[in-house]
């Protein structure tokens, strides 16, 4: 038998209590949703991992009184949604793109990403993208963030201060 968790919320949300997954979206739905979108670049998208996540937090919640930090573990499982839903869609873009260019022998390009924030973003290589919608929408601390992502805290660090770095050349209009 486990032991019983720290956070009463978690044995709540173990024992499929809805007022419990209620406040676990009270409390960090908007984090999720602004990291889910930062990492799906659509609110359609981030909407959909995020409600992904919670339907698999309820299939799956015999093992939430193993979590220790709860905070950290959604995050961990929303990367892993995200991840999981990628693949699905790079496995569907791919078989339409054989099928149009067989239909059609042309390819066309998506469009150029706009000058924006989201867009700057989107420039940016993953892992730090990651580590910047961890800390900034996420609102974890830097292990948190290491623990989610399977790094050093050293690491989780350095991410988030290249990754600032690029940003702040990128508005100075600096290379």
């Amino acid at each position: 038998m486990p032991p019983a968790p720290l956070d009463p919320l978690i044995s709540d949300l173990a024992q499929g209590r809805p007022e419990a997954y209620a406040a676990l979206y009270d409390r960090w739905g908007r984090g999720l949703f602004r990291v889910a979108l930062a990492m799906e670049h659509s609110p359609d998208q981030a909407e959909d991992a995020v409600q992904e996540l919670f339907v698999n937090l309820v299939r799956f919640r015999d093992r939430l009184p193993q979590v220790q930090d709860l905070q950290a573990y959604l995050f961990s499982c929303l990367r892993n949604v995200v991840i999981q839903r990628r693949a699905r869609q790079g496995r569907e873009r791919s078989h339409l793109a054989r099928l149009a260019l067989a239909a059609t022998d042309t390819y066309v390009p998506p469009p150029a990403p706009d000058a924006d924030l989201a867009a700057m973003l989107a420039t940016l290589p993953p892992e730090q993208r990651e580590v910047v919608t961890l800390k900034i929408d996420g609102d974890l601390t830097f292990a948190q963030i290491a623990a989610v992502l399977n790094i050093s805290l050293n690491t989780a660090a350095s991410r988030y201060r290249y990754a600032l770095e690029k940003l702040r050349h990128t508005l100075e209009g600096k290379p």
